[in-house]
């Protein structure tokens, strides 16, 4: 009898699509768009009569289920059948609801807010397409209210509200139900799982670099002028993000996209430090299976940090880590998850690089990060 969490199928108008030969689904921050593939040997509609009596046709509203529990609310995005001389295939593509706000513009109705926080603009463009928009983890600031936005000409939905995400620090990804998460990472780690060396690690790679890494950085812009504030207040915002963890000269100033206060060029300088970390530190670990724990799918654990026991990649044996993105899988090789890892600082979260228990090392490993939001 198949193990019950080893199970995935597709959801399509009620019906259960098992049986499949190789399964991906992935879910990252960076990628707002969740995706899973599924082929199956040989497929199980041949000869159908008619387009409309596919069972498994483009555009179908689609869910995908691994061990019993949704991770993806879509649509089927592309049908592939393929045929030789001796097999028959099939593979079936879905793709989240976010793909809808990547690939479409703002309505030209909603060209300006004035007033609106990220939370109530956010609203406002994505209800036509039934997404839901909330802020989760340590997001003090990212609902301050924007004094004046305009959407430019053939902006997306989704360009919009990431432009947006950079004056708030916030990051965003989808979640299984399909709506938009804009996240941020707690102010200190916490650990959410313990990845081990020799116990639940099946492979690891990493990949260290400083040739693109800032000790600081520095968000220049302007805000507009009215009686209170004026002259070089006006004219001249600046905040300032600094690294630690690089101690060469190495400092990178760039002009805000659109006008801000003190604040806001703070947190934009602090997003701007926080996408830097993902250069200085990447890197994937395989485990057995999709579950963190009897209850927890590694897929729910985006943007968590965890402890990394890994003698062999980190010289104090241990480094908290957050989970950047997850793909998990069944084939040939059996059920695996790939867990993509970055500094926690990448998420804007975390005010140090901890090492091991005792405290942080010198170098990458050093403590310090940009200024918290």
């Amino acid at each position: 009898m198949p193990n019950p969490k080893e199970l995935a199928y597709i959801l399509v108008n009620g019906k259960r699509y098992l049986n499949w030969k190789t399964i991906s689904v992935n879910r990252t921050f960076g990628e707002v768009v969740s995706v899973a593939t599924f082929a199956a040997a040989s497929p199980s509609e041949s000869g159908v009569p008619t387009w409309d009596a596919l069972k498994l046709r483009v555009s179908n509203k689609a869910q995908i289920y691994l061990a019993g529990r949704k991770v993806i609310d879509g649509v089927i995005s592309a049908r592939q059948p393929a045929y030789n001389d001796k097999e028959h295939g099939l593979q079936i593509t879905v793709t989240s609801k976010m793909a809808d706000i990547v690939n479409s513009t703002v309505d030209h109705e909603k060209g300006e807010f004035k007033g609106y926080s990220l939370n109530q603009i956010a609203g406002a463009v994505l209800q036509p397409y039934g997404i839901k928009f909330q802020l989760q983890g340590s997001t003090n600031g990212a609902d301050k209210v924007f004094p004046k936005v305009n959407v430019q000409m053939g902006e997306t939905v989704f360009a919009f509200l990431e432009r947006l995400c950079r004056f708030r620090n916030v990051f965003l990804r989808d979640d299984a139900d399909g709506n938009l998460v804009a996240y941020r990472g707690e102010g200190r780690a916490m650990v959410g799982a313990e990845l081990e060396l020799g116990r639940n690690i099946k492979a690891g790679s990493l990949l260290m670099r400083d040739e693109n890494a800032y000790d600081k950085i520095d968000a220049v812009g302007q805000q507009p002028g009215n009686d209170q504030i004026f002259g070089d207040a006006s004219r001249d915002v600046k905040a300032t993000a600094v690294n630690p963890a690089v101690t060469r000269h190495r400092p990178f100033s760039f002009a805000a996209e659109m006008p801000g206060d003190k604040q806001d060029m703070q947190m934009r300088a602090n997003h701007e430090l926080a996408e830097n970390y993902v250069t200085m530190l990447s890197g994937s670990y395989t485990v057995q299976g999709w579950f963190k724990d009897s209850s927890t799918l590694w897929l729910e654990m985006i943007g968590k940090t965890i402890t990394v026991y890994d003698p062999f990649m980190f010289p104090d044996n241990r480094m908290q880590l957050a989970i950047q993105g997850v793909t998990s899988t069944q084939g040939p090789e059996g059920t695996l998850s790939v867990l993509d890892m970055c500094l926690p600082m990448r998420l804007g979260g975390g005010n140090r690089i901890e090492a091991s228990g005792a405290g942080a090392a010198p170098g990458l490993y050093g403590s310090g990060s940009g200024q918290a939001a």
